[in-house]
């Protein structure tokens, strides 16, 4: 595929693209590896970015969260050495109200006994300092006193009346977890930050509570340090809980919300910063739960589809504190020096393009020049001018081949001339040779159509009259078993022709497919009860298989199908002497893997998949099939028009074929050892069985081994159709007489051929049609001219005048129109149909012809209406003969599938089925269904079984 593209290309473009591609190639992935360089630059930039801000947090957090637990220890210390009593609180104020002087972070420190009692130093931002006092003297009141510079009591102001500090949630928890940890976070009632105190409760020596230690830790300190990091151009730094609640940030947000007088504590996803906002909402989507985050995570994500690193630590103290410290920065802070540098490696990409292309011109002006010339000077040779040469003063590769080329003209001209002669002999001697061919094939045809004409016209003679002659009750059961004789005989040279002729138009590429739409379980029924009688009399067994998936109604081409089917099966029993013949029908899908297009031959063994041993070793798969009995499919009435295939083996046990004669087998007039040991068949059955295969889209294969038996497998292609789009059978009736009341039609019979004549005039003549012939088309013109027939059967070959030149005349005429024309032919030519019909024949019609056709195509044209046999009246003639001697002959005339079905029904004395039998049977001759009612009534069933036994032994 690229060779092919890139000699379309011209050479210029050749050689300048590679120039260009190289630099594009080379540009590109220097600035590919450079920006991908640049951005694990960037991730390893970041990442230790944060993680160096995220570990200073973290370690000023330590050093911060310290202090207060540390100031609680000294004053536990205070109390163990007995420094300070928890039972008087009075010697701690100007203890607290000293110690809260010395860390500028802390808001208050404080202590409270289990009496109740409360004292606490605090000291605000401005700098002042006051004494927190809960005891008696203050009523169980909270007041605050302002002190002066040396920690005395000055004004008071009470906080809150009758309270007890034991019920505060602090209190309580230290109780519960008896040791130090920290208070939840809250927001301070005098000043706008956010406060968490640090507890410890004081146990005696006899484990017994004395009070609770409180140190206030101020987080706007925490704020203050986180702000003055510096995190990029625009990142930001903040401490949460584990429930999202924002506790400090690096921006200038407040950690709370004043609602009316009250401040308030907000989850971090409401914040007013839009970039903290953000941030807060992908950990929450990303994690679910902030409990979620048990190690150090560095992610990333995109806002208004721009990247941003985060880096989120855990942090915990040991004393129940869990929060998560925060760094995220945006990626353009970092990236700006590497867009700068992209942007300018682009620019150098398209300059070093631009240079590339010029010397690339160059270059291929260069090179291509003296090959254009050589070009011209080719084109100029190839239009017969060989005194243009190729003028190059240039001593490289290219001047050496322009005098090659030159060279080269000169013996090219010599050698044309030579070859112009000895071309101008060889087509002499092809049209001579083609003049031979189209003789020698025009002769073929020519042979082919007068053998199908001299073939089958005394073919159609012979089996016309003896049809005739089955109908009639007055010969004797030996002359009807004679007749019987001939007539089996003429359609067997009628089968012979016909293959002959199959073979000669499939080679010739004129057969063509004529699907129908046909009910596949009834044409593979018939099929069994033709072969059942010739299997049962070698004592075969004969075994239909069909899948339950298989359609009953199906679309194909029911002729070549039963044509393919009859000649395997005709095979199978003529060489099999024991065991069987198996017939398997399955449904494949359009999709399947098919065989390689040849039509390859399989030479394995069958395939032992889905099969039973069966009686005399003959395999017969698992498919589902009652005797005889067409059984609709669940999806018959809904059946789509979708193609499929289908899937047919014919199994035999016979003696099989070697190996050494698979290869020939499909070829035309070629048999077997055993086909040429039995002295039967042409060898032309399986080419065209093969031939119809491939024509209805499908391949034949066969597997063999000597001494075991054959298996023909072959596939058509079909489509699924509705019951009600199959044609139900019409009953043959005899026509016996025309209906009353009808003009009496002049019926003109033209032919050569005196039996031909004489044969439709046996037909007609008894029905009362008034009749004459003709034997050629001028005869026949002069009786139409003075008679006007209102219907010709007309020969379309004959001497003097033929068919088709008198059929034109005819129907050139006004009065021609009237007359109805059916042609008579004995070509099987399909292509011959569409002369006939354009020479102006009404109908068309191939000898040999069933007298029902002739009937019916009267009726069709000019109307004809018959009086047929009536069954009741049969009945009583039956009954009247019943006493007649019944013979072997009356079997043979009758449909093969009813003498089956009527042995088998007598071999199971099933009498309803006998009683429908012989119904059928009077439809077809009367008499021989009373003489079969009589031996039934008078109990002689080995009569009619040996009559038929009889029957089947003379076919």
């Amino acid at each position: 595929m690229v060779s092919k593209i890139l000699d379309k290309l011209p050479l210029r473009t050749v050689l300048i693209v590679p120039f260009i591609l190289q630099i594009l190639g080379a540009v590109g992935l220097v600035g590919y590896l450079s920006f991908r360089n640049g951005q694990k630059a960037v991730n390893n930039l970041a990442s230790q970015l944060m993680t160096e801000v995220s570990l200073r947090v973290e370690q000023n957090l330590q050093i911060y969260l310290k202090t207060p637990h540390q100031i609680n220890q000294t004053k536990l210390d205070a109390v163990k050495l007995g420094l300070l009593k928890m039972e008087n609180l009075s010697a701690w104020e100007k203890y607290l109200w000293r110690q809260v002087q010395l860390y500028p972070y802390i808001n208050f420190t404080s202590v409270g006994n289990k009496k109740g009692n409360y004292r606490g130093g605090q000291q605000l931002s401005n700098g002042s300092r006051m004494i927190n006092v809960i005891d008696a003297s203050t009523g169980l009141n909270f007041n605050s006193y302002n002190t002066n510079a040396l920690g005395d009591r000055t004004t008071v102001t009470t906080l809150a009346k009758n309270y007890d500090h034991r019920q505060h949630p602090a209190y309580q928890k230290a109780v519960k977890v008896g040791k130090p940890t920290w208070s939840s976070v809250f927001v301070s009632l005098l000043e706008p930050t956010l406060l968490i105190s640090a507890i410890q409760p004081v146990y005696s020596d006899m484990n017994q509570l004395e009070g609770v230690l409180f140190t206030a830790l101020r987080l706007d300190h925490l704020g203050r340090f986180l702000n003055s990091l510096k995190v990029g151009k625009s990142g930001q730094t903040f401490i949460i809980d584990r429930q999202g609640t924002l506790l400090a940030t690096s921006t200038t947000e407040k950690p709370f919300r004043t609602k009316g007088n009250e401040r308030q504590l907000f989850k971090v996803e409401e914040s007013s910063n839009p970039f903290t906002q953000a941030t807060a909402k992908y950990l929450t989507a990303k994690f679910k739960k902030l409990d979620h985050i048990k190690k150090s995570e560095l992610l990333s994500f995109e806002i208004d589809d721009k990247r941003q690193f985060l880096k989120v630590l855990p942090f915990q103290d040991g004393k129940g504190l869990d929060w998560l410290i925060v760094v995220v920065v945006p990626e353009a802070d970092f990236t700006k020096e590497i867009d700068a540098n992209t942007r300018t490696a682009v620019l150098l990409c398209f300059a070093a393009l631009g240079v590339a292309v010029g010397i690339g011109i160059l270059t291929s002006q260069w090179v291509t020049n003296p090959i254009l010339s050589l070009n011209t000077a080719a084109k100029n040779i190839a239009k017969g001018e060989w005194d243009k040469t190729v003028e190059s003063e240039r001593a490289d590769e290219l001047g050496e081949l322009a005098k090659s080329f030159n060279s080269m003209a000169q013996q090219l001209q010599q050698s044309f001339e030579t070859l112009e002669q000895r071309v101008q002999e060889r087509t002499a001697e092809l049209a001579i040779a083609k003049d031979k061919a189209e003789v020698a094939n025009q002769a073929k045809s020519t042979f082919l159509a007068n053998m199908s004409h001299e073939l089958r016209s005394p073919l159609n003679a012979i089996l016309g009259f003896s049809q005739l002659m089955t109908r009639s009750q007055t010969l004797s059961p030996e002359h009807q078993e004679n007749i019987s004789i001939i007539r089996s005989s003429g359609e067997h040279l009628l089968t012979l022709i016909n293959n002959v002729l199959d073979l000669s138009k499939i080679e010739s590429g004129r057969t063509t497919l004529n699907p129908h739409k046909i009910d596949l379980y009834r044409l593979l029924n018939d099929l069994e009860d033709m072969f059942q009688l010739k299997a049962d009399d070698k004592h075969l067994q004969l075994v239909f298989d069909r899948s339950p998936d298989v359609p009953q109604y199906i679309e194909t081409d029911e002729l070549k199908l039963r044509q393919i089917l009859i000649n395997l099966l005709n095979n199978s029993l003529k060489f099999t002497h024991e065991g069987g013949v198996a017939v398997r029908v399955s449904k494949e899908s359009l999709g399947r893997n098919q065989q390689a297009e040849g039509g390859n031959i399989e030479h394995s063994e069958v395939s032992p998949n889905t099969e039973l041993s069966a009686i005399n070793g003959l395999k017969i798969s698992q498919f589902s099939q009652s005797n005889n009995q067409i059984i609709a499919t669940p999806n018959d009435d809904s059946a789509s028009t979708s193609s499929f295939f289908l899937h047919f083996e014919v199994e035999d046990t016979g003696p099989g074929i070697a190996t050494k004669e698979l290869d020939d087998l499909f070829e035309p007039f070629v048999q077997t050892k055993t086909g040429k040991d039995s002295q039967e068949g042409t060898g032309l059955g399986l080419p065209i069985s093969r031939k119809f295969v491939e024509l209805m889209g499908g391949k034949m294969s066969v597997c063999s081994t000597v001494g075991k038996g054959s298996n023909f497998k072959f596939d058509i292609q079909v489509i699924a159709v509705n019951a009600a789009d199959i044609e139900s059978p019409k009953p043959s009736r005899n026509v016996i007489a025309l209906e009353p009341n009808q003009p009496t039609y002049r019926i003109l019979i033209v032919d050569d051929k005196p039996l031909n004549r004489q044969l439709l005039i046996k037909i007609l003549s008894p029905l009362g049609f008034e009749l004459k012939e003709a034997t050629n088309g001028q005869e026949a013109i002069e009786i139409w001219e003075s008679w006007e027939p209102h219907l010709i059967w007309m020969d379309m070959r004959m001497p003097v005048m033929d068919g088709y030149e008198a059929t034109q005349y005819i129907k050139s005429t006004i009065k021609g129109q009237a007359t109805a024309i059916i042609a008579l032919t004995a070509s099987v030519l399909e292509e011959e149909r569409a002369v006939i019909l354009s020479a102006g024949c009404d109908a068309f019609m191939r000898k040999p012809f069933r007298e029902a056709d002739i009937f019916d195509a009267m009726h069709k044209h000019i109307g004809v209406r018959y009086i047929y046999e009536d069954p009741a009246q049969s009945d009583l003639s039956a009954i009247k003969e019943g006493d007649r001697a019944m013979s072997a002959a009356d079997f043979v005339k009758l449909p093969d599938s009813l003498v089956a079905d009527l042995k088998l029904a007598i071999l199971n004395a099933d009498m309803d089925l006998i009683d429908t039998l012989s119904e059928q049977i009077r439809l077809k001759d009367a008499v021989t269904a009373g003489a079969i009612a009589n031996c039934i009534e008078n109990f002689e069933y080995d009569k009619v079984l040996n009559l038929i036994s009889e029957a089947i032994s003379h076919e």
